[in-house]
């Protein structure tokens, strides 16, 4: 997979760090701590007006890095005007780089959004424009890996997350309210089940919508109100795996805009799980499993440990998710093809995964050590691997289910432990 130059990844880290450190508005006094069912959350007071009494604004949960970038924002004195030109000097390079911009339309809500507190009052960023950031965050041309990039990534709706109970925990508000920054922009509701209780809303010419999202725990799928935001969010099951442990990431309009969106590694999960829950063949299906399949060949490149534990915990949720995951990562085969590569010393076969051509292979030393091969050579690796033919497919699939990625090598040591998986 291509990697971005070094220069431009460390420019993309520059630039979120940059955001991270400007405080989301002025403030004036020490922040503080509150505690929340059983959390701890941060707070600053924020003068509104002169002579109005101050006001409690939320900046986070508790966290090693929130503390320190406190100390950062107490510490500097940066002008807000140097700020927006290095950034936007940035955002630049980044553009010209290739990394996956904002469309102008989808940037003006975004920051319209932005500004009325919705990403720092724990809005997520989740659906593709979130996928559009990770070739950013993981400093990889995601999109080089698919026959149609532009279907991979296009989009023209915007789908934003949270916790319904983390909207009440935090005690702040959007300002102005959600629904009263969408009417503005020209979106009104979509027609709904619940008219009083909109959680979709479009523009007139149905050209453009948002979806307001919130985990659902219980077979209530009804309508949930979000407090912080003002807002009506659809409950949906499986989102909160996809929801914990947001990460920064900042979108490539104007000076840029920082925003929170799930870990890429979070993010191919899900898309896995909610594949299997759409009609198949369904456009969508097909789009969930190759975002899916793009990330989880990155991660297999750069964080793979990272990937193999997110799909142990989402196993670790119920019956549901490893059904769900069962069928995503299937892996067949159909009598193919049997080669030996001297090069690397394997033998290699392909399968069928993620609705395309999946490479397997399994090495000299495991077919010598467990399956009775003679020697090294071509005609004695492969007599071996045709007698064992079963039981090496049954591997390469437990194998690919644990740890899934763009090539599944059975290794001597991995016979024994995946033999009975």
């Amino acid at each position: 997979m291509l990697l971005y130059p070094a220069t431009v990844q460390s420019t993309y880290a520059n630039l979120v760090q940059s955001h991270l450190n400007r405080p989301a508005f002025d403030f004036s006094g020490a922040p503080f701590t509150r505690e929340r069912t059983g959390k701890t959350y941060w707070y600053v007071n924020q003068r509104v007006a002169p002579g109005a009494p101050p006001r409690q604004r939320y900046l986070g949960p508790d966290s090693d890095s929130l503390r320190a970038r406190i100390e950062d924002w107490r510490a500097s004195s940066s002008d807000q005007a140097d700020f927006k030109a290095n950034a936007s000097r940035q955002v630049a390079q980044l553009r010209a780089a290739g990394l996956p911009t904002l469309d102008r339309q989808t940037g003006s809500i975004l920051r319209a959004l932005s500004a009325s507190g919705v990403f720092r009052l724990g809005g997520t960023l989740v659906g593709t424009h979130a996928f559009r950031c990770y070739p950013s965050i993981l400093g990889m041309d995601l999109m080089s890996q698919s026959a149609d990039p532009g279907w991979l990534a296009q989009t023209e709706d915007l789908d934003i997350a949270s916790f319904e109970k983390l909207s009440v925990a935090i005690e702040d508000v959007a300002d102005p309210d959600v629904a009263e920054t969408l009417k503005a922009l020209g979106f009104s509701p979509r027609n709904a089940l619940d008219p009083k209780k909109p959680t979709s809303w479009t523009l007139p010419d149905g050209s453009y919508s948002i979806d307001f999202l919130t985990p659902a725990f219980s077979d209530d799928v009804t309508p949930a109100h979000l407090d912080s935001m003002g807002i009506w969010a659809q409950r949906l099951h499986y989102l909160n795996f996809l929801l914990r442990d947001p990460i920064p990431a900042v979108v490539l309009y104007m000076e840029g805009l920082l925003v929170q969106i799930p870990s890429p590694e979070r993010f191919a999960v899900h898309k896995l799980i909610i594949s299997q829950k759409r009609r198949p063949g369904a456009a969508k299906a097909n789009k969930d499993l190759a975002q899916a399949r793009v990330l989880i060949h990155a991660l297999a490149e750069t964080r793979p440990q990272v990937m193999y534990d997110a799909l142990s915990e989402a196993d670790s949720e119920g019956q549901s998710w490893r059904a769900a995951l069962d069928q995503a990562l299937a892996l067949s085969f159909h009598a193919p093809e049997l080669r030996h590569d001297p090069r690397r010393d394997i033998i290699s076969f392909e399968g069928r995964a993620f609705q395309g051509t999946h490479l397997c292979s399994i090495s000299a030393e495991a077919l010598e050590d467990h399956f009775s091969a003679e020697s090294w050579n071509s005609t004695d690796l492969l007599s071996a691997a045709r007698r064992n033919r079963g039981r090496i497919e049954a591997i390469a699939q437990s194998i690919f289910r644990r740890r899934p990625g763009p090539e599944t090598l059975i290794r001597s040591e991995d016979v024994e432990e995946y033999s009975s998986s």
